[in-house]
């Protein structure tokens, strides 16, 4: 963990695309959940509906490892820092928006690539509707997901324990900008786009402030 930290001051900071996005529509899933309090612990287990019913997913939070949680969202925060910087400037040069939508698609994902080959901890966005189906999200991803929706809290960060590694999930919402290709009036040009792109898109009809998505940082024990 020491050597992480030391890496992190000399990491330069890349990207973040604020899109996620789009393929099938995951079922909704019927929750039974058994919650588990032991100090800073919280084991959360869910029942997953059929053809899965005798498969459990269990989250076990540890929300009080500081430097664990720390690590993260400083990982999260550099990668997000560049790419709103990134996305800014692009939307600011062409009022059309299609220059930054391009990069958020395109560009985005390699620079996660790039930022995960100088870092130890590695960056990953997901989302419940998402746009790139290489953002699906797994099971873990989903209940922490749901956590944040059940909760309504966005700002404090969940810290899970996944046995050799943990992660790190920091929630995004919609900000003015998002509302450009997310939102509920996309411009007819930039939809013709989005529908090539990704003909089963769902990550649109968003409004501000709503959950979007999350960044996930995952770090070795």
């Amino acid at each position: 963990m020491n050597k992480m930290l030391c890496t992190l001051l000399f990491t330069t900071p890349l990207i973040f695309t604020a899109c996620n996005s789009n393929n099938e529509v995951k079922p909704k899933v019927e929750k039974n959940i058994q919650v588990v309090q032991q100090a800073t612990v919280r084991t959360i287990q869910k029942q997953l509906p059929a053809p899965m019913e005798s498969k459990t997913t269990t989250v076990t939070y540890v929300n009080g490892n500081k430097m664990v949680k720390d690590v993260g969202v400083m990982n999260i925060d550099s990668y997000m820092t560049t790419m709103k910087s990134t996305l800014m400037g692009l939307m600011k040069s062409d009022s059309t928006y299609k220059t930054a939508l391009g990069a958020c698609s395109s560009i985005g994902p390699g620079m996660a690539d790039d930022y995960n080959k100088i870092s130890e901890v590695k960056i990953r966005r997901t989302a419940l509707k998402y746009r790139n189906p290489k953002n699906k999200p797994d099971e873990t991803d989903t209940i922490v997901m749901e956590h944040f929706l059940d909760t309504k809290d966005f700002k404090e960060a969940q810290v899970v324990d996944m046995g050799d590694h943990y992660r790190v999930y920091k929630a995004l919402t919609i900000k003015q900008p998002c509302l450009i290709c997310h939102g509920q009036n996309i411009s007819p040009d930039l939809r013709k786009i989005l529908d090539k792109r990704y003909p089963k898109d769902m990550a649109t009809n968003f409004k501000l402030g709503e959950f979007r998505g999350a960044v996930v940082a995952k770090i070795k024990k």
